[in-house]
């Protein structure tokens, strides 16, 4: 008979709560939030916290990844001393405090199975309100555009939040063990996602999933044995999109496919700029010139238009420029090393989307956004580092504490 206590499983509302709180921002302006009493991003962070707390005295243990949001926040404080402007004040207090709690919210929450698999669920469920809400309510950028939005925020998020949602739904559809009817109809879903994302004529969000799709392709071992069925379906469903797209056509089309050309418009022209004077900037302030010193650059001319808010539109620019050297080294070798990791526990249709949308993030943070906007992409970052190695064949009983709570792992039946 059974003599130890059994540990209460895990539950999927602090997952869901942190899948929701990165995207708060993006969120708490949609009119169909009016009714919120309080800021959106504050409600939930509370509710974060309090859930940790839960998690915590659930487990009566802390992952040993909590190193990694110590480290990232020692890194980023390189760059308080020399803040000079309010909107370097008000980039660092935001990125040590609402992505802070992100970054050690997924330590605490997603170390178990069950509970990241409620993570990408509630992002894959969000990627299609968004998708449905732009469908049936959009909001255009202007009178005379036919590009669309989520009311209240910007194509570029948007997208992002449609897109990872789509992903999510794709890789189920291809490397998921469950019926083929659920995986038809997640592969629909996808692609009709996907259709929407389009319509926002975000460049950056549909180069990344692209980027991040192939890497996994070629790289996941959960595709070892059927990759080159993999990389037919894809390319399937892809075309098929494509096709409905070309129909469908319209001006959030017509973007992509013009950037995708090496088509210059204002937009990646403004962007070469502001890398190229980053990277000058970078190469002659080895210690950072604080967070908020884009916006001080006075021969961008764009500083004088966001009154100082001004940032590369590129994470690892902005980290090396403005905290210096040393964090932007530690932030490449933080994402190369999770990279890595989760490229090694690739074997199961959940890890394969957590490597996607870490790939997906990355490349996105890469082309815009600032640190505080690429909150999803420090998540699964943090993901990667509690995630258990791959059980050895045949111990798969064995205990396992990479990443696993000690009373999860110490559980064993005796006769």
């Amino acid at each position: 008979m059974r003599l130890e206590k059994t540990q209460r499983q895990a539950g999927a509302t602090g997952p869901v709560v942190l899948a929701i709180f990165v995207h708060s921002g993006s969120l708490k302006s949609n009119p169909l939030l009016a009714w919120v009493p309080a800021d959106l991003t504050v409600l939930l962070g509370v509710l974060l916290i309090v859930l940790m707390f839960a998690e915590i005295i659930r487990t009566g243990y802390i992952a040993r990844a909590i190193w990694l949001p110590l480290m990232i926040a020692a890194t980023m404080l390189l760059g308080v001393s020399a803040i000079q402007t309010a909107y370097g004040a008000d980039k660092a207090a935001s990125f040590f405090t609402i992505t802070m709690l992100a970054i050690v919210g997924a330590v605490i929450l997603l170390h178990e199975d069950r509970q990241r698999r409620a993570f990408l669920g509630a992002l894959a469920g969000l990627g299609a309100v968004v998708a449905l809400l732009v469908s049936i309510a959009p909001e255009r950028t202007a009178e005379w555009s036919e590009v669309v939005t989520l009311a209240g925020t910007n194509t570029i998020s948007t997208s992002q939040m449609i897109v990872a949602g789509a992903v999510i739904l794709g890789v189920y559809a291809v490397a998921g063990r469950r019926s083929a009817f659920l995986r038809i109809i997640a592969a629909l879903s996808s692609g009709l996602m996907f259709l929407c994302a389009l319509g926002t004529g975000a460049r950056g969000p549909i180069v990344a999933v692209a980027i991040s799709i192939a890497i996994a392709l070629l790289v996941a071992p959960a595709f070892s044995r059927r990759r080159a069925r993999s990389i037919i379906a894809i390319c399937l469903i892809g075309g098929i999109g494509l096709f409905l797209a070309l129909q469908q056509g319209g001006e959030g089309l017509s973007r992509v496919l013009g950037f995708l050309a090496g088509e210059q418009d204002t937009s990646t022209t403004a962007r070469t700029v502001l890398w190229s004077t980053a990277w000058h900037h970078i190469t002659q302030l080895p210690l950072g010139g604080g967070w908020g010193y884009f916006g001080t650059i006075p021969e961008l001319s764009v500083n004088a238009v966001n009154g100082g808010q001004a940032y590369p539109h590129s994470v690892p620019l902005e980290i090396a420029l403005e905290a210096g050297w040393v964090t932007g080294l530690f932030f490449a070798i933080l994402v190369l090393v999770s990279f890595v990791r989760l490229v090694r526990r690739a074997y199961d249709p959940a890890t394969v989307m957590f490597l996607v949308l870490l790939v997906f993030t990355v490349t996105n943070a890469l082309l815009s956004g600032d640190i505080n906007d690429n909150r999803l992409m420090w998540v699964l970052i943090a993901a990667a580092w509690v995630m258990p190695a791959r059980p050895i064949r045949g111990t798969e009983g064995a205990v396992r504490r990479d990443g696993m709570s000690r009373a999860g792992a110490a559980r064993s039946a005796i006769s």
